[in-house]
């Protein structure tokens, strides 16, 4: 719920991954370890959000999981004719990482590995693929 300032399948993802990585700049300025959790969760939730709004453009109905996030990046990806995983690597490392590792489990990456996972979440948000510049 936007309430709670954790984003919602609704949120604009753009937003959600500009605030995560605000959110991550300043929680490694301030040394703050709960601070930097809590940027890695919008980032996945950016992620998520990102699939939403893919979904939803390709007229589908909003994925109800991880499994229907995937699947509609992948539809993305073929009919756009991208190279294969470019949408849907960004999108696993933001799970594995980002929502699981870090948020979940508290072994979050180093700190530049981490700010690099949310810049590929961004691109991703905006439309971008991993690496090319913003």
């Amino acid at each position: 719920p936007r309430g709670l300032g954790l984003g919602a399948a609704t949120d604009d993802p753009i937003a959600l991954a500009n605030r995560a990585v605000r959110e991550a700049n300043t929680a490694i300025r301030e040394k703050d370890a709960v601070g930097l959790r809590q940027a890695a969760e919008k980032g996945w939730l950016a992620a998520t959000a990102t699939a939403d709004v893919a979904a939803d453009r390709l007229g589908r109905p909003i994925p109800g999981g991880l499994n229907g996030r995937l699947r509609t990046l992948e539809e993305v990806e073929r009919g756009a004719r991208l190279r294969p995983g470019v949408l849907i690597k960004p999108f696993s490392v933001a799970q594995a990482i980002l929502h699981g590792a870090c948020f979940y489990e508290d072994r979050c990456p180093p700190e530049s590995a981490l700010l690099g996972i949310l810049e590929d979440v961004q691109g991703l948000a905006k439309g971008q693929q991993p690496g090319a510049p913003a």
